[in-house]
């Protein structure tokens, strides 16, 4: 099967329509057919774009800080950059719904729209988490003079929790709502929220011990970001994984607790 059979078949380019959605993208040739990218993966392209621009932004805010501050600053600089950081770290790994979303609404009115309200609703979500944990750190007076500890042992807790019977159960919840499983039920505005906040809360049970964590250490450390968002994207986007692996894993978060507890 070639490259262009194989990005057909999962509905990446399709043949060329006259007066199609994007002519100029002509980039394969099935037969005689010319063929284009699908206009559903060039929505998906765009979160992507988002997701990459929300990074760089994040990563020039690191770059300003000082790597060990802690704290959380006041409310609204929190909110704007949990937001961007979301963006960042979760967009991506939303990428299989948004793309299945958009191949099930295409054709119908306002659907480009409909799959950003998805986005939109979907971290949502995770920026509501973000204020909880921004009014819980408040009202707990942190940082405390032992604010490393508690880091380190929020990280060894996220691992705990990763062999979970609620994270994986949330983690089984995700890949079966990126496959959305039939036609949309309701008008599409309507469905793109359902959808999103629905999968919102799926990868909220998936991955709140890592963003707890991170909201710990305070949004200021590059590197604990980078390694946050990685593990992520291992919840996220990797097959299922034998208990044995998870378990590997599990210890590894226990163990870059210990490492961030040493380093402090």
């Amino acid at each position: 099967m070639s490259h262009a059979q194989v990005l057909s078949a999962v509905g990446l380019i399709r043949t060329s329509r006259r007066r199609g959605f994007c002519p100029a993208c002509r980039l394969f040739q099935a037969g005689d057919a010319p063929q284009e990218i699908a206009a559903p993966a060039l929505i998906a392209l765009a979160f992507l774009v988002v997701a990459a621009l929300a990074w760089a932004l994040t990563i020039a805010r690191w770059r300003s800080m000082d790597d060990m501050t802690m704290g959380l600053g006041s409310i609204g600089p929190f909110v704007a950059a949990w937001a961007v950081m979301m963006a960042a770290m979760m967009l991506p790994s939303a990428t299989p719904l948004v793309f299945e979303f958009a191949r099930n609404a295409e054709g119908r009115r306002g659907w480009p729209a409909a799959t950003a309200v998805l986005g939109v609703t979907y971290l949502g979500v995770w920026l509501a988490f973000g204020v909880v944990c921004y009014a819980l750190y408040t009202a707990a007076r942190m940082p405390w003079p032992n604010q490393p500890v508690v880091v380190g042992l929020a990280l060894a807790l996220a691992g705990v929790y990763s062999v979970s019977p609620i994270k994986r159960v949330s983690q089984a919840r995700c890949r079966e709502l990126c496959a959305l499983h039939g036609p949309l039920p309701f008008n599409l505005m309507r469905s793109a929220a359902v959808a999103g906040g629905r999968y919102g809360w799926s990868c909220l049970g998936c991955s709140a011990a890592l963003m707890v964590a991170m909201v710990l250490i305070g949004m200021s450390s590059l590197r604990w970001g980078v390694i946050l968002g990685i593990v992520v994207l291992i919840y996220k986007l990797a097959p299922p994984l034998r208990l044995r692996y998870e378990l590997v894993l599990s210890l590894a978060l226990v163990a870059l607790g210990a490492a961030y507890i040493k380093m402090a």
